[in-house]
């Protein structure tokens, strides 16, 4: 299109929210920020929700900039280490910074200001350790165009950057920048034709962890109504203060240093140098896959998740919750990059549980001697995910109401492309954000119909729970992969529904893996 005719043909929506036909401009509280329209989207990408702190201090809100902020292109991510071959497609971006404090914001094209669209606002896994909001994966454009919602996305700091703690250090740097972010898009969003007050918070892996501490943490109540809990490795506990100070020791150790003004001369490359040589003091061996993370402070982590959930210490709001059939996949398959036979999975059980090593083995028997992976994924899937998510939603339903999922649909179109080859044969950690932001054929790969349809049920069913406080809302029943997706109850007509996402095909499934989680559940089995 004509740059003079993008520049004449202005529609004034208010007084601070104009839109050119190919710009728009928003006067957020900080300043005039120009985003980009799109086919599908309004998208206004690093946008500061933070002055750039000092490293190690807890951010703080940003200054006023004169002018005009150019928000039309992806800032860079926060420090992290790099990629590998085994990444799921389109998690990385090029450039990264301690600079790194941004919020994405996504309106759909039909957003008025006085006409409040739902807000998503989602948080990033990778462990606490990598990922980004502003990755190609989570790029918006069809997520708000199919959904009718705004959504947002951001960066917050990973790693020792966002979690170390030592003399002077408190760390959960990472997590008050998430309580700033949800501070910016109660006092923002309505400038971008949002509803603040029908706010849902939802996250995956790390991601949802981060949730569950925000609804477990009276600093963070008000700011969202409604949350959605997605791959949440219940059995990982957080760290407490001692732990998290040992660990800290160790980093500072690795990093040469034995004060706080070193580390602030480090560059950020030698931190990262540091940080891959600290190994976790402490723990089993499956919470030492965690190395940085939140711990428990009570202050800005106010306490224990599980005990929160457990014994009604969390915010009274409606929640969707949900695995997918081989979370654990990604421990195992990026851990063991060769076959493991029989005798190695024996080996591996009897280093997590002793105790339980025999049972375990029986209840998970290989079904070939030549490569025990599937079974030890099978394993971690139930141990970590699966069953506590079951144990928790149950713990839920008291308080508020619950609708779990199994997403059983596996990424089929990574076969050959090199990236995660084994999601390509399962359901692994994060699958189904490849469904639920609908980027795969921008990122190019090949997405079926069936993939599409499968792709929109998805998202039809997340975005309704964010309007309606309910997945169902106003379904298609001519559709046949809708369906009335019950509430996890121990009611009939269905006890304990799951509603299994694409396994092959979506149904309504009643106590999913069952047998096996009472028996974890009859034997207080914890990672």
């Amino acid at each position: 299109m004509n740059k003079l005719v993008c520049i004449m043909e202005i529609v004034i929506f208010c007084i601070i929210f104009i839109q050119f036909s190919c710009a728009v401009y928003v006067q957020t509280q900080y300043g005039w920020v120009r985003g980009v329209r799109s086919s599908d989207a309004i998208s206004f990408y690093g946008i500061p929700y933070a002055q750039q702190p000092r490293r190690w201090e807890h951010a703080i809100h940003p200054i006023p900039w004169g002018g005009v902020l150019n928000a039309t292109k992806p800032r860079p991510m926060c420090i992290q280490p790099p990629c590998g071959r085994l990444d799921p497609p389109g998690m990385c971006q090029e450039n990264m910074s301690e600079n790194c404090h941004f919020v994405n914001v996504f309106v759909p094209l039909n957003a008025r200001q006085g006409n409040r669209k739902t807000v998503m606002v989602f948080i990033h896994g990778g462990d606490f350790q990598a990922m980004s909001g502003g990755a190609p994966a989570f790029n918006g454009e069809h997520f708000v165009n199919k959904g009718d919602v705004i959504l947002v996305t951001f960066n917050y700091r990973l790693g020792v950057l966002g979690f170390l703690v030592t003399e002077g250090v408190t760390g959960n740097y990472g997590i008050t920048d998430q309580r700033l972010v949800l501070q910016w898009v109660h006092n923002n969003i309505e400038r971008f034709g949002g509803d603040r007050r029908n706010v849902t918070l939802f996250g995956q892996g790390a991601g949802a962890v981060s949730v569950a501490i925000h609804m477990t943490s009276p600093k963070s109540l008000g700011l969202f109504r409604n949350a959605i809990l997605q791959s949440l490795p219940f059995s990982l506990r957080l760290k407490t203060v001692d732990q998290a100070r040992l660990q800290g020791q160790n980093f500072t150790l690795k990093a040469g240093c034995s004060d706080l003004e070193c580390l602030r001369k480090k560059s950020p490359w030698d931190i990262l140098d540091a940080q891959s040589k600290t190994i976790l003091p402490f723990g089993t061996v499956l919470q030492r896959l965690r190395q940085w993370g939140p711990h428990v402070d009570g202050n800005d982590v106010a306490g224990d998740i599980q005990a929160g959930f457990r014994f009604g210490r969390v915010h009274d709001i409606p929640l969707l919750i949900g695995t997918t059939t081989a979370d654990g996949a990604d421990i195992v398959f990026k851990t063991y990059l060769e076959p493991l036979n029989s005798a190695a999975f024996r080996t591996i059980l009897a280093r997590l549980n002793p105790t339980h090593a025999r049972l375990w083995y029986n209840l998970y028997t290989p079904r070939a001697n030549d490569d025990s992976r599937r079974e030890l994924t099978q394993f971690i899937t139930d141990f970590v995910y699966t069953c506590p998510t079951r144990s928790f939603a149950s713990d839920m339903t008291r308080i508020n109401n619950t609708w779990v999922y199994a997403f059983g649909r596996n990424m089929d179109f990574l076969n050959g492309s090199g990236n995660s080859p084994h999601c390509a044969i399962s359901a692994c950690h994060g699958s189904e954000l490849a469904y639920l932001f609908q980027n795969i054929k921008d990122l190019g790969y090949n997405f079926t119909m069936p993939d599409m349809q499968l792709s929109d049920e998805t998202l039809i069913y997340w975005t309704n729970f964010a309007k309606l406080n309910n997945p169902n809302g106003n379904l298609d029943t001519t559709d046949p992969g809708m369906f009335n997706w019950y509430q996890y109850t121990g009611r009939p007509p269905v006890i304990r529904a799951v509603l299994g996402i694409g396994h092959p095909q979506s149904s309504i499934q009643t106590d999913y893996r069952g047998t096996i989680c009472n028996m974890f559940d009859n034997n207080n089995f914890r990672a």
